[in-house]
């Protein structure tokens, strides 16, 4: 491609993927010719309707909020914006043929995992989960099928240990680092796509709100890495007196052993459960419509309804 500048398309949903539009759009090698975004969501009981991150940050380039992706006036309005490459962040639809063979080189997707592992709705959430030391970004070329297509580019990301938060934001500076060179390298055919493996692949599949319930029978290890795969949501949780209780803040302790789910100690320093093959200490909790509070709160209201060898659901 001779070209100066490359043309492209943009398609994403959330923060992280306004994050990378706010990259490209800084660059002077690259054209965004459009904006692909999820429509409006309606929230609160009247059920307003809230505005797009996208429409909130005012930009010039014109942002398409479809229901339906196969609508004739989406087609005649992306057609009338030929590009280069259409470039997906976390868009969180399924595109139509039609689309992904819009641009003339290719629909470019940036995953959070090193595919084929975690390809799906989830990956970053399931490699915590999993307990993987190491994740990354691949940058893949789209196809129809789920996260199955060639990759032009991966990187290795430490997380070892890290909840979500942290994972997302490595993962997030190491996208934006590489975005611009990887958009280029593909237009100018210097970066050749790698077929996947299929043998070697897993799925992540979506987050479920009952995930949240601490399953006491497994292992400590296991309930640390559900704790910081789920931060964000739907958090990690316990049933006392009939009322879901969220967990702030946990710690293990491999060294006691006990009947799972039943209660070690609870005291001003934290609230400790055994688990398969260890103790979990509890040290800020968030009840239903109540503030977060720290163990020494946790303790002086309730400890009339949370006795030593009581069992947790």
């Amino acid at each position: 491609m001779s070209k100066t500048k490359i043309d492209i398309g943009f398609a994403g949903t959330p923060e992280i993927a306004l994050e990378h539009l706010k990259k490209v759009l800084e660059s002077k090698k690259i054209n965004t010719k459009f904006i692909l975004t999820q429509p409006n969501k309606k929230t609160g009981r009247g059920l307003a309707e809230k505005s797009s991150i996208f429409e909130e940050h005012k930009l010039k380039t014109v942002v398409l909020q479809p229901e339906n992706l196969n609508g004739d006036d989406l087609k005649r309005k992306i057609e009338s914006h030929p590009v280069d490459i259409l470039l997906v962040v976390a868009y969180g639809k399924l595109l139509p043929k039609w689309l992904l063979d819009h641009p003339s080189v290719c629909c470019l997707n940036v995953h959070f995992s090193l595919l084929p592992l975690w390809r799906g709705a989830a990956p970053i959430q399931r490699s915590i989960e999993h307990g993987d030391k190491e994740t990354g970004i691949s940058f893949m070329k789209l196809t129809e099928g789920l996260d199955e297509g060639p990759v032009y580019k991966s990187i290795k990301v430490n997380s070892d240990g890290m909840d979500f938060y942290s994972v997302e934001q490595e993962l997030l500076k190491t996208s934006l680092d590489a975005i611009e060179d990887v958009l280029i390298k593909i237009a100018q055919n210097k970066l050749a796509p790698v077929i996947q493996n299929d043998k070697q692949a897993s799925y992540a599949s979506k987050i479920e709100k009952s995930e949240a319930a601490i399953a006491w029978g497994s292992t400590a290890e296991t309930i640390k890495n559900k704790f910081n795969a789920f931060k964000k949501w739907p958090g990690t949780s316990f049933v006392v007196s009939g009322q879901e209780v969220q967990v702030l803040s946990l710690e293990i302790d491999e060294k006691k052993q006990g009947k799972p789910g039943k209660i070690e100690g609870f005291d001003k320093d934290s609230l400790r459960v055994f688990c398969r093959n260890g103790v979990i200490k509890i040290t800020s909790v968030k009840f239903p419509g109540k503030k977060v509070i720290n163990s020494v709160d946790f303790f002086n209201s309730k400890r009339d309804i949370i006795s030593i060898g009581d069992f947790l659901i």
